[in-house]
């Protein structure tokens, strides 16, 4: 449960840590995440989120020329906080054999 918890800060990590939303998943996949199917999951769609904001903010680039970039870059960072402590809540509070969160409207990458 901790490591799930840890997986789903881990984007709020990844603010002050360079790259800890991109190691934390990938290092629990390979150990905790062989035993456990629930850390797994959460795994995989931390990962989700992470190829969906670095998509969507590569997108918004080249749109900041024609100022909608900025909203779309505003309204991803509000999206990636606010959804990363939801999906923090509902961990936190799943019991065993629970389906583990899933972010809304992201396209999912890693299934």
């Amino acid at each position: 449960m901790l490591a799930s918890l840890l997986l789903r800060t881990g984007h709020l990590i990844g603010s002050v840590v360079p790259f800890a939303s991109l190691i934390i998943p990938l290092v629990l996949i390979n150990t905790v995440g062989k035993e456990d199917d629930f850390v797994k999951q959460n795994a995989k769609e931390a990962l989700n989120l992470l190829l969906f904001a670095v998509i969507v903010g590569i997108i918004s680039i080249p749109l900041c020329f024609v100022i909608i970039g900025f909203f779309i870059l505003i309204a991803l960072s509000l999206f990636v906080f606010i959804f990363s402590i939801i999906a923090a809540i509902q961990t936190m509070s799943a019991k065993q054999g629970d389906a583990p969160y899933k972010y809304p409207i992201i396209f999912r990458l890693i299934s």
